[in-house]
């Protein structure tokens, strides 16, 4: 496969929509034309103002783009980071992070829990695994997002698990498309309480809870299972977006008052594990959010087992066993403690 070519940063470049080609929002017509950037990175650099339609500044990516127009796209200058004092904080604070593969165009990472996959503001002095990857692979500060380079899908800060790090524009174009069409497989490992049934599908929707910071179930605004556009409902908060959301699960083991599962989610919702979990009477043990907190595991007891995709035409797969704290949870119950 032909990889596109790469813009260097703070130079113009100007392309032409060919003839006979459809009309189409402005973002997928520039995803389209520099396949090397992902559609979610132009909605970014048509916001900040450095794209031009026909001699038009536009901010819109709902902008229609027809045949034969002319864009010009002004790339941003390279980031300026502020190096020194992200070294000093990886260096200060053992990460445990680990790299389990390694090529031109991309990491698999496994993230420890109680760490960040990137900053939530600006003002939070967290190290996170995104200053972890500055450091150690500085390349990737230009791939995606000032905020977040790199990143292109999250684990929550106090789940453990595989992650995927793009190292090119190319590879995060590429992985970004492949977790719009649900082609990256991603399966978990999760303690839950009580006894669900041996195996099951989970289709409830989530959106934003109306009390609180955290997601929540609404069986009652169950959409069609084709993945259809996200239902809108009010709540007493204002508008709150329904998305739909589906999790395979499969028991690996009973215990006495517990049950091991291994968990495929078709969508990837926030805390859709979590919330489905709970929504159907087995929260995740340790979760203080949906559930309750446990005295054998400091955190959820949810780990990010796998990953699968197919990448350039090459099938691969991941895996990474449960950290410490996960067995020792497994040991205390397999005692019937």
């Amino acid at each position: 496969m032909e990889i596109p070519p790469i813009i260097v940063p703070n130079s113009v470049i100007t392309v032409h929509v060919p003839e006979g080609s459809a009309s189409s929002r402005f973002d997928s017509a520039l995803a389209t034309l520099l396949p090397a950037y992902s559609r979610s990175f132009f909605q970014h650099i048509i916001k900040e103002g450095y794209a031009c339609l026909n001699g038009k500044q536009i901010t819109k990516s709902s902008c229609p783009v027809k045949a034969l127009d002319t864009i010009m796209i002004n790339f941003p200058p390279k980031r300026a980071l502020e190096h020194t004092a992200i070294v000093e904080m990886v260096k200060n604070k053992n990460l445990d992070i680990e790299v389990l593969h390694e090529n031109d165009h991309f990491l698999i990472i496994y993230k420890p829990a109680n760490i960040m996959v990137h900053a939530p503001s600006e003002r939070s002095l967290a190290v996170t695994l995104v200053d972890w990857l500055l450091v150690n692979y500085p390349g990737i500060s230009q791939v995606g997002y000032s905020d977040r380079p790199g990143i292109v899908h999250r684990i929550d800060k106090d789940t453990s698990g595989l992650l995927i790090v793009p190292r090119t524009p190319y590879a995060h174009a590429a992985f970004s498309r492949l977790f719009k069409d649900r082609s990256i497989h991603k399966t978990y490992l999760a303690v839950v309480e009580g006894h669900p049934d041996p195996s099951g599908t989970i289709d409830i929707p989530i959106g934003r809870s109306p009390q609180g910071n955290k997601m929540a179930a609404f069986p009652e605004y169950k959409v069609a299972p084709d993945f259809g556009a996200p239902t809108t409902c009010k709540f007493a908060r204002g508008s709150r977006r329904i998305r739909h959301a589906i999790t395979h699960y499969a028991v690996k083991q009973y215990f006495e008052h517990n049950a091991l599962i291994q968990a495929t989610i078709i969508t990837g919702r926030t805390h859709q594990i979590r919330v489905h979990c709970a929504a159907i009477g087995h929260s995740i043990v340790g979760d203080p959010v949906y559930g309750k907190k446990s005295k054998f595991i400091k955190r959820q007891a949810l780990h990010a087992y796998s990953l699968s995709f197919q990448f350039d035409g090459k099938e691969h797969r991941f895996c990474k066993e449960a950290p410490e704290d996960f067995q020792g949870l497994l040991t205390v119950l397999k005692n019937g403690r």
